[in-house]
């Protein structure tokens, strides 16, 4: 079990890297509930897929561009928690999921753990690499922390729920191998465009729940969902 500070959906406000540059402008989402937990990057670089509808539609310049995104999901696990005076909270994070979940790239991108530290106010998160490679600051979306709940669907997918927010993951079913970045594996121009369609042929979607009662897709490692209401029913 995580802690209760840590339950909800956090988004990523900026990342500053060793190097000094940042990014600020990604989606990126970490959706925690008591026991599971679900992770989805969409890199802001991304181009255009205005008229695209599916993978066959994409050129192989978009295909390219769609294995950049990270996703994952699996489970959390916390150790040195600690519960300040002033109300805020540290802890030492680890998330497992590969073995333990659905993972968007074939190899591990950050395999530290996080050093993290929720505000008084429980709405503010600073993470931080141990080595020093990277720090981030997640913002807590309004309403999220309740209902949580994350279930398995008929049809296979997993079903992620915090307050608002819906994230949905579809995992693919060729893997691919685990060697390198799937950008690193595509760009081998001797593979068959099948197989790189069958690669990419996984969803992460998150979406939010809108005043007029529907659950729309905001981001998607499938871009053409965007926009789409989300379909749980199966």
């Amino acid at each position: 079990m995580t802690p209760t500070w840590l339950h909800g959906c956090w988004q990523r406000a900026w990342i500053r890297m060793a190097d000094g540059s940042v990014d600020d402008r990604s989606a990126v989402f970490w959706l925690q509930t008591e026991t599971a937990m679900a992770d989805v990057r969409i890199d802001a670089t991304r181009p255009s897929f205005a008229g695209v509808g599916s993978l066959p539609e994409c050129t192989i310049e978009q295909l390219a561009a769609l294995a950049a995104a990270n996703a994952s999901t699996g489970h959390t696990t916390v150790e040195k928690v600690v519960d300040h005076p002033d109300g805020s909270h540290t802890c030492t994070a680890q998330w497992h999921t590969y073995g333990h979940g659905a993972n968007f790239q074939p190899v591990v991108t950050y395999p530290e753990p996080g050093l993290l530290h929720v505000d008084a106010t429980g709405t503010v998160m600073t993470e931080r690499a141990p080595s020093g490679a990277y720090v981030e600051e997640w913002h807590l979306v309004p309403g999220s922390r309740a209902p949580l709940h994350h279930e398995v669907l008929a049809d296979g997918r997993e079903w992620f729920v915090a307050g608002p927010v819906h994230v949905v993951v579809r995992d693919r079913t060729d893997q691919p191998p685990n060697a390198a970045p799937l950008q690193q594996l595509i760009a081998d121009r001797g593979l068959a465009r099948a197989t790189i369609e069958s690669w990419l042929d996984t969803e992460y979607s998150v979406a939010f729940l809108e005043p007029d009662g529907r659950t729309v897709v905001r981001h998607s490692t499938l871009p053409w969902l965007e926009g789409t209401t989300l379909d749980v029913t199966a």
